[in-house]
């Protein structure tokens, strides 16, 4: 009797599965050992979205900043930093951590202005890692101008969130900034334009998508510049269109109320309605002349 030959057995290496394995072991060995903030956020997105902070404390951080001289982010930063509850975040205390910043021009200062204020080098490293977890609502504030030209009268408050009843129940997603019929609207940014044409409830609008990534409404006009259509490239500053009181009703509705532009502003995938109010009082300074 012989014994039957050993069969050797092959195994065949999923070349797409191992290069993937790799790539999770490298960035699971980079975690361990300490991977640099502005890596893990390009790859994990653990950036603060507008909605994540009330709008009175960005309000607040937005004008103590502008007063003080301080980038509002700092300020922002801070109390992130240390952990402050919504009830602890007040203009007295925002105040006071502006005070330290005045001057600042970068987060390498940080130790330098905030000494006096909390010695600690722990803190200083967390306080820049909540700067850079800023970064999106840093682009969404900066380099935006209002939506209403220079030199016309206008008047605003703060109304996200008011009920509203025509199609139902409902809270209103926007700013209503009251002026006169056929005043130019103006893009606050550059951008694509998404989408043109009538709504029921917003009448003539149009939205645009800011290169931040936020959907820009604009709601209720009279018509729309000769230059604007679907997917068309607009600059910030650019005459899309013209004050109105378009909307209520089927296509072509006026006069349902007093003319009006409503503003909006959509974050994210699920484009989550925001509170413009407390950029537009920063934009409010920078108002675009048009012919």
């Amino acid at each position: 009797m012989y014994a039957s030959p050993r069969i050797r057995q092959r195994y065949s290496i999923n070349k797409r599965r191992f290069v993937c394995t790799i790539i999770c072991a490298g960035i699971l060995i980079a975690l361990m050992l300490g991977l640099p903030s502005w890596v893990a956020r390009k790859m994990f997105g653990s950036y603060y979205k507008i909605s994540d902070f009330a709008p009175e404390h960005l309000e607040m951080y937005f004008t103590i900043g502008e007063e003080q001289g301080v980038p509002w982010y700092y300020l922002a930063a801070v109390d992130k930093a240390e952990g402050v509850t919504a009830e602890d975040i007040t203009a007295e205390r925002i105040g006071r951590i502006a005070i330290q910043l005045r001057g600042i021009e970068n987060s390498k200062q940080l130790e330098q202005f905030l000494e006096a204020y909390r010695s600690d080098k722990e803190f200083y490293r967390k306080v820049r890692e909540e700067l850079g977890k800023l970064e999106r609502i840093r682009r969404v504030y900066e380099d935006k101008v209002f939506p209403i030209a220079q030199g016309y009268e206008y008047d605003y408050k703060d109304g996200f969130g008011d009920a509203r009843t025509y199609g139902g129940e409902r809270t209103h997603e926007g700013i209503d900034i009251m002026c006169d019929k056929g005043v130019p609207v103006v893009s606050v940014c550059d951008g694509v334009v998404e989408k043109k044409g009538w709504l029921e409830l917003g009448g003539w609008r149009l939205g645009i998508r800011g290169k931040d990534g936020i959907y820009y409404y604009y709601a209720h006009l009279s018509r729309y510049h000769e230059d604007i259509c679907q997917g068309s490239r607009v600059k910030k500053g650019q005459v899309i269109g013209y004050v109105g009181d378009s909307g209520y009703g089927e296509e072509g509705t006026t006069g349902k109320f007093d003319p009006h532009l409503h503003f909006g502003m959509y974050e994210g995938k699920e484009e989550v309605a925001v509170n413009p109010y407390p950029f537009l009082k920063m934009w409010e300074k920078n108002k675009v002349a048009v012919e």
